[in-house]
């Protein structure tokens, strides 16, 4: 916990932070990441791109029990999947396309809430041929929610800071000081009201000014923005 309190990059941390959480519960993987109520999911790959997260990320992820909770209520919360999952779990199209195609076997997954739109979640897994998670699985997972919430928030700071420099870099080129402001409006999730709003301008004012950001950065989407600033960050 230590160390990744003081790591310099996400993935750093999450290298750090997710070792010792396999270790605390045993688990085979852990996964830790970032659920929107308005824009995609994202899991920080400490080891490299991991197709199953890349395809959760891309287009699984809203079918997920634990985000379905989380859309469904602003409090934070950490439950095995046994608590969420019907008996027909492995008949839905999560089921199909991701879980058990990633051969995961159960897991705990706490999601903690930062803003109204934002939440860091950390997933516990293990696959098939282990034991399930016990109730002191549960309980040490629990005592140690406290921390792992400040670890998120430390991963969630990286990341927009991360992103932030690397809009500096595309807006000093192709981008005006309001429309730079306005990107990073867009990268912390904010929508045309709320920008308007923060920055005392008509929200017509504001869609006009991003309009011209994703002209300019050749995106058509807030979510096609977050994605090239990931994979600016990345190269």
């Amino acid at each position: 916990m230590a160390a990744a309190a003081v790591a310099a990059t996400p993935e750093e941390l999450s290298a750090r932070f997710t070792a010792a959480a396999r270790v605390l519960l045993g688990s085979d993987r852990v996964y830790v990441g970032f659920y929107r109520r308005d824009i995609t999911s994202l899991t920080i790959d400490d080891a490299g791109p991991d197709r199953w997260n890349r395809d959760y990320d891309a287009r699984v992820y809203r079918q997920d029990p634990f985000f379905q909770r989380f859309a469904s209520t602003r409090q934070d919360f950490l439950l095995p999947l046994s608590a969420l999952r019907d008996r027909d779990f492995q008949f839905t199209p999560y089921y199909r396309e991701f879980y058990g195609p990633s051969d995961s076997f159960d897991e705990i997954t706490g999601v903690f809430n930062f803003d109204r739109l934002t939440a860091g979640y950390i997933t516990f897994l293990r696959r098939n041929g282990t034991p399930p998670f016990g109730e002191q699985d549960l309980a040490m997972a629990g005592a140690a929610s406290g921390a792992t919430k400040l670890i998120l928030q430390k991963l969630l700071h990286l990341c927009r800071c991360r992103d932030k420099s690397v809009l500096v870099g595309a807006a000093r080129s192709r981008l005006s000081s309001r429309e730079s402001e306005i990107a990073r409006h867009l990268i912390d999730g904010a929508n045309a009201k709320i920008i308007s709003r923060s920055l005392a301008i008509s929200p017509g004012t504001v869609r006009n000014h991003i309009k011209q950001i994703y002209r300019k950065l050749g995106v058509h989407s807030q979510v096609e923005l977050l994605a090239t600033m990931r994979e600016a960050a990345e190269d």
